[in-house]
């Protein structure tokens, strides 16, 4: 058998270096929107902390996880300051990692939706994994863990829902002017609160 030659990736390392520097810099709280808008995140999304493949790597993800907790203390001293009462916390969720964890800000009406944003806490599903836990600041939170599903829309499923979905657990919900979607649970979601 031949194997085939593959190039070194190169500046793995100086692109660690830079996302250890970025996690030790908080980004700013916009208050203009704050009070605009009732809300402000920092949700990764797809900048620099994505990932070609479904799942950064583990050192990636703590990385962005400590980024979210530097901003997350940020931001509490900066709101602890407003007159308003908030919410705060830091979403990290799986499978979805690079894209739905994030930070999030409330007042107002958007404090109320965010807090109503997860259902109760399940006690059966896995606390916050160590790779997260052990990060500096994490232990000064309170997590909770809540399922995390993903929504399919009937419109999209005209025959029925898909196979790989019902063998997921699930549940069929209407959402007023959209219709069904079967909720389908992709995984787990660590919502972390300061007490």
């Amino acid at each position: 058998m031949r194997y085939r030659r593959h190039p070194k990736v190169r500046g793995g390392k100086r692109y660690l270096r830079h996302l250890t520097q970025l996690s030790r810099t908080p980004e700013p709280l916009d208050t203009q929107m704050l009070h605009r808008s009732g809300y402000d995140r920092n949700k990764l999304g797809l900048g620099v902390w994505h990932w070609h493949h479904r799942q950064p790597p583990q050192r990636v993800r703590q990385l962005a996880a400590q980024h979210l907790l530097t901003t997350f203390f940020s931001w509490q001293q900066q709101l602890q300051a407003q007159p308003e009462t908030y919410y705060l916390a830091i979403w990290l969720v799986e499978p979805e990692f690079a894209h739905s964890s994030q930070v999030v800000a409330g007042i107002g009406e958007r404090r109320a939706r965010y807090s109503g944003m997860f259902k109760d806490p399940d006690p059966a599903g896995p606390p916050l994994p160590p790779e997260y836990r052990l990060l500096p600041g994490a232990t000064l939170l309170t997590w909770t863990t809540h399922a995390w599903h993903l929504g399919l829309d009937q419109f999209d499923y005209p025959i029925g829902w898909p196979g790989w979905a019902l063998g997921k657990p699930h549940y069929v919900h209407y959402f007023e002017g959209s219709g069904n979607y079967l909720m389908v649970q992709t995984g787990w979601a660590w919502v972390g609160q300061r007490s």
